[in-house]
């Protein structure tokens, strides 16, 4: 396809001023300078995006968008429940942000305008802002809860002196697995194991059947030990976080030692160190052997196959029994409880804004679309998928790598140095599969850990990225315009919550960081780099069936093109901007690796 030149977002966003009129049709809620995107994949083409209320079949013919204004085409696209709460309530959509998954944050788009005035967004003068501030001086827990955010007081980061980060080569016992396919069995094994406590760091925890294992499993005198973060409630869940730890301190009392992160969006923390999450999946057993995962203790990420739920994520996990290791990862784990401990908050203020955070992520999930039928549950277990797989007294070489520490005696991240260095080494293979990939910022770490990946691409490397439908969408479009792009080697894969990546079939990285600016530099985050080929081809098959038979391009190439950074999509005529009906989800199904 030829290139298009001479369009920029400021001259499409002068197109947009100079046909308001045109734009300004019921249901239309925003318009801006974007890329189109046909069926989850983006033909190359820059558009005027369009953002509806609600797509429907029924539109009159006067109410219908124009298919394209000059050689522009207008991508019309259904409102996300953020989009369609931001218009009626912007102060509560706001609140879903600062208290909101990290997943969920909207990409901010220059020159976004809304409808029907045709102002920026951000503009003072757009019935957003004031409404924003209308809203805010009428909703008291609202400005409250926002007000708390802003003024919560930061404390530094300090990890325990004795904890040494460098690679260690031991023989021991991993075992590696998948969900949706084998996580939740192989987990719940790991856990009737426990002879005496577990020590656990963890994001979510909001799965009933992970809970009834932990009150099962922690009998007699054995004890927990956790810090548990408090997001914005998963759809899956079967009870919110707190009431997991309601029900956990009421069934083994004094042996259930637990302490809320220090988040900055966390209304049981009084001061925060982290400002986006409390992101790290770990629980060490015994203080010798540890679970590692992408995956948090909920129901998508650990779905119970004899009760599948409707949304089943693509997920990593390894158990590594391996003493020194474990000791390891306790020792950060204890500290980030002791410190906690000292900044809990208490009293009326944290209920009062808990209820203010809960009652806006209420008015968000009631702007969403009625969730399509799933199919039929069918019963099944991990003989019909991935089957988990243990590597006993294999030698290998391990790295943990942790967010937000330092290299000893310097600045530079721990997590960010090690995982450049893997990725500008690989010299045949590169596999990556994401939740999402934020879009660069254009400069600073966040842009050189991206800018390795497309020196790989450059290089001649099988670069193969996966990120999920729901989540990754959004930022490839704007990664199309801003910073590096990687689109050419982008496949979107429906419901993956993953943090992992394979190099050259004899690496692999298991973690829960996101690749986001927060994800490698300043969230609690924690992963192991893993050499070992038996291993890395272990999680490749896996990659590998996902990429041929759940995902689909993202930027559909011409033949040969492939694989390029500098890519070009064909051109595909884009039908008029029509509304059309909702288009059901594809739900990621259970498959055996290839």
């Amino acid at each position: 396809m030829a290139k298009r030149t001479g369009l920029t977002a400021k001259s499409i966003d002068q197109t947009i001023r100079a046909n308001l009129t045109r734009l300004r049709k019921p249901g239309v809620l925003t318009v801006r300078p974007g890329y189109e995107i046909t069926k989850h994949q983006l033909t190359g083409k820059q558009a005027i995006v369009a953002t509806v209320h609600t797509k429907r079949g029924d539109v009159p013919k006067s109410d219908l968008l124009p298919g394209k204004i000059g050689s522009i085409p207008v991508d019309v696209r259904e409102a996300t429940p953020h989009q369609r709460l931001r218009a009626q309530d912007p102060a509560a959509a706001e609140l879903t942000q600062t208290y909101g998954r990290p997943e969920t944050r909207e990409p901010n788009w220059p020159f976004e305008r809304e409808m029907p005035s045709g102002q920026l967004l951000d503009s003072p003068q757009s019935n957003t802002q004031k409404l924003l501030a209308f809203r805010k001086a009428n909703q008291p827990g609202t400005a409250r809860a926002a007000a708390s955010h802003a003024a919560k007081n930061q404390i530094n980061y300090t990890p325990p002196a004795d904890v040494v980060l460098d690679p260690v080569t031991v023989t021991t016992t991993i075992t590696a697995h998948v969900s949706p396919d084998a996580g939740l069995v192989t987990l719940q094994n790991f856990l009737q194991a426990t002879q005496q406590s577990l020590v656990i760091g963890m994001y979510d925890f909001t799965s009933g059947t992970i809970l009834r294992a932990f009150e099962t499993d922690l009998s007699g005198q054995k004890t927990l030990q956790m810090v548990l973060d408090n997001p914005a409630p998963n759809p899956t869940r079967d009870q919110t976080d707190t009431q997991t730890v309601d029900e956990l301190q009421q069934s083994l009392g004094a042996r259930a030692q637990i302490a809320r992160a220090l988040v900055r969006s966390d209304p049981f923390a009084s001061d925060w160190i982290f400002p986006y999450a409390y992101h790290i999946k770990v629980i060490v057993r015994d203080g010798s052997a540890f679970w590692l995962s992408s995956g948090n203790l909920n129901n998508s990420n650990q779905p119970d196959l004899s009760h599948p739920p409707q949304t089943e994520d693509r997920d990593w996990h390894v158990i590594i029994e391996e003493a020194g290791l474990a000791k390891t990862f306790a020792a950060l784990l204890n500290n980030d409880f002791n410190v906690a401990l000292q900044h809990q908050a208490t009293g009326p203020n944290g209920v009062a804004l808990a209820r203010a955070v809960a009652d806006a992520h209420a008015k968000l999930a009631a702007q969403a679309n009625p969730a399509p039928p799933p199919p039929p549950a069918t019963a099944r277990n991990a003989s019909s998928g991935v089957a988990a797989q243990v590597f006993d007294s294999v030698s290998v070489t391990i790295t943990p790598i942790m967010t937000p520490d330092k290299l000893p005696g310097s600045n530079q991240g721990q997590y960010l140095t090690n995982i450049v260095k893997l990725i500008s080494g690989a010299q045949q293979k590169l596999y990556i599969q994401l939740q999402y990939i934020e879009s660069s910022s254009g400069s600073g770490a966040y842009n050189d850990l991206l800018r390795a990946i497309a020196d790989r691409v450059s290089a001649g490397v099988d670069v193969k990225l996966i990120e999920s439908l729901q989540y990754g969408e959004k930022w490839a479009e704007k990664m199309k315009a801003a910073g590096v792009d990687l689109t050419a080697n982008i496949n979107l894969q429906p419901d993956v919550h993953n943090k992992g990546f394979v190099v050259d079939s004899s690496v692999v990285v298991v973690s829960s960081q996101n690749f986001s600016p927060a994800g490698i530099e300043q969230n609690r985050d924690a992963g192991v780099i893993i050499e070992s080929t038996e291993i890395a081809q272990y999680f490749e098959a896996v990659f590998l069936s996902d990429w041929t038979s759940r995902s689909q391009p993202f930027a559909p190439a011409a033949a040969g093109s492939r694989g390029s950074s500098k890519a070009t999509a064909p051109t595909r005529r884009k039908q008029p901007a029509k509304a059309a009906k909702r288009p059901t989800k594809p739900r990621a199904r259970s498959r055996a690796a290839a």
